[in-house]
């Protein structure tokens, strides 16, 4: 899903009130709410890597908490700042964000999971821009258009392996309607590419970093 700038712009009291109206305005909400989890996404895992930590809980069942975590946001933006102890807005809301782990992690200690089980239970990986464009082009149109994109994509990634690659469009499939990627695919990717949770996360943030930088020279 690909954010308007008036959305990266917004302060997060202006995202979660975007994400409250998923209902009249499910585009504007969605883009909020990806954006609300870029922003949070690395103190959110920290928290729940630490919290894990203590718990003795493995590292696939922080990656659980965290999903879970902006699962609950996304289904309930409920974050009042005049509770909070805070000054600061971002401030309270990872406090606010940090409570949700921990109710989340005990979810997990005490039923063996923290999340309602996805309807789709085979959901496939992406090799290749081809597919990716195929899964979320709706006319000719938009595929054309889409496809000028995943090329600079395609060959911004050339240099990495096709690993890289296989995370990266996967990823980029299934977060794009703001939603974190289902708990089957993430156990698929370790499965077929033979790698852990923290790898994969990794193979994505160097893709991410080679795409920045290849598409930076032409945005200047």
């Amino acid at each position: 899903m690909e954010i308007t700038q008036e959305i990266k712009e917004s302060s997060t009291s202006e995202l979660l009130e975007y994400i409250c109206w998923k209902e009249e305005f499910p585009i504007e909400a969605g883009q909020s709410f990806v954006e609300f989890c870029l922003r949070f996404d690395n103190a959110v895992k920290k928290r729940a890597d630490i919290a894990c930590l203590k718990w003795n809980k493995t590292e696939d069942v922080a990656l659980d908490v965290v999903r879970c975590t902006f699962r609950k946001v996304w289904k309930y933006p409920t974050y009042n700042h005049s509770k909070s102890k805070a000054n600061d807005f971002d401030k309270g809301v990872l406090i606010w964000l940090s409570r949700i782990v921990y109710t989340q992690l005990s979810n997990f200690h005490k039923n063996g999971f923290c999340y309602e089980p996805d309807e789709e239970t085979d959901l496939s990986l992406i090799y290749d821009i081809d597919e990716l464009s195929e899964r979320i082009s709706n006319s000719d149109e938009e595929r054309k258009s889409l496809m000028q994109l995943l090329n600079k994509i395609d060959m911004a990634l050339a240099p990495l392996s096709e690993k890289h690659k296989t995370i990266f469009l996967t990823y980029r499939l299934y977060e794009r309607d703001g939603r974190y990627i289902p708990r089957s695919v993430t156990k698929k990717l370790r499965e077929e590419l033979n790698l852990t949770q923290g790898s994969i996360r990794k193979y994505k943030e160097d893709a991410l970093k080679m795409i920045r930088n290849y598409l930076k020279p032409q945005n200047d």
